[in-house]
């Protein structure tokens, strides 16, 4: 129910290497936001515990970092690919066809080459959390990152580069099952203002008033 009335929700697309740099996972999570923009941070659930901890969970928790890369349209069926259930040591980028870049900066795993915006991102806390329906288990981790270098490409970059075109980016958003959704037309509505809408504070208590 859940998953289903509250979307589109964004997905991140994380890749993760483990600390010896023998093991490298790719995996995409819809339970996914920005939480602040002062530091960049940026939060992922992850549904298991630390002590039965996925790939991506494993290898993180482990180095302290990440790549954040959004989906756009253009690989929505490999990155697909890449939620397969293999069991941990298992390359997902083999199955998934796509691109490693290790030329990140600040972080030795690698971004999605065929993505238009990606984040570098390390560690800055996580989270358990308990089972209400299994008392004594725990249903999901949420790690907290904070973004440490960004990629956008060229091309989808306005001239004073801080809008990514959303028509290049072509993001993908998740809906319930195994539904997505193409997120390419937006509505621009402008952000009310207090004292040109309304004038003054008289003419805002007025919308208050009960008419007989």
């Amino acid at each position: 129910m859940l998953i289903s009335g509250v979307t589109p929700r964004p997905i991140a697309f994380v890749s993760t290497r483990s600390a010896d740099g023998k093991i490298t996972n790719l995996a995409p999570f819809s339970y996914f936001n920005i939480v602040t923009h002062d530091p960049p941070t940026f939060m992922i659930s992850i549904a298991s515990g630390v002590a039965n901890a996925k790939d991506t969970l494993k290898n993180l928790l482990e180095t302290g970092e990440c790549v954040i890369n959004i989906i756009s349209e253009t690989f929505l069926e490999a990155a697909n690919a890449a939620s397969i259930d293999a069991p941990y040591g298992s390359d997902e980028w083999r199955v998934s066809g796509l691109t490693p870049d290790y030329s990140c900066d600040t972080v030795k795993c690698a971004r999605v080459k065929e993505a238009v915006f990606s984040i570098e991102a390390k560690l800055e806390s996580f989270k358990e959390w308990e089972s209400r329906a299994k008392p004594g288990h725990k249903s999901g981790t949420t790690v907290f990152v904070e973004g440490t270098r960004f990629w956008v490409r060229e091309d989808a970059l306005n001239e004073t580069k801080n809008i990514i075109d959303l028509s290049v980016l072509r993001p993908i958003g998740r809906l319930g099952g195994i539904s997505y959704s193409r997120i390419n037309q937006g509505v621009e509505i402008p952000r009310p203002s207090f004292k040109k809408d309304f004038g003054s504070e008289e003419a805002y208590n007025k919308l208050t008033q009960t008419k007989l």
